[in-house]
């Protein structure tokens, strides 16, 4: 029987098997969601105590700092989660390079869709 390294699989860790990028990426994304979380948990609930209202979320965005937490936020779920969906699809199914950049590019339109939806229904109290 032959091992990986004699039959020439061992080592090649081509593009449409993952990549390094979105590996890490997935990493970096993944401690900004637990930071950002935290943060917008802390401001939301425990900092703003009280009723959650049109009033209370607005003053809350009023400060650019949690304006741009919740938007990193947004991009690092959306991000985080599709690449994970991508990362599941292509271990049982999208074994191809044509079909794995299908795949990622459909998932790239979709999150840009879901970052641009999530903005817009932020924009109310952002402008």
């Amino acid at each position: 029987m032959k091992s990986s390294r004699e039959n020439g699989s061992f080592g090649k860790n081509a593009a449409h098997k993952g990549g390094m990028w979105a590996w890490l990426f997935q990493r970096i994304t993944a401690v900004l969601l637990i930071v950002c979380l935290a943060i917008h948990l802390t401001y939301t609930h425990i900092l703003n105590i009280g009723e959650t209202n049109s009033a209370n979320i607005a003053a809350r965005l009023a400060s650019l700092g949690i304006t741009v937490v919740d938007i990193i936020l947004l991009a690092s779920a959306v991000f985080h989660a599709l690449n994970g969906v991508r990362m599941v699809l292509m271990d049982y199914g999208f074994t191809s390079r044509k079909s794995a950049m299908s795949l990622s590019l459909a998932l790239w339109v979709v999150g840009i869709a879901a970052f641009t939806y999530g903005l817009w229904a932020l924009w109310p109290w952002i402008s």
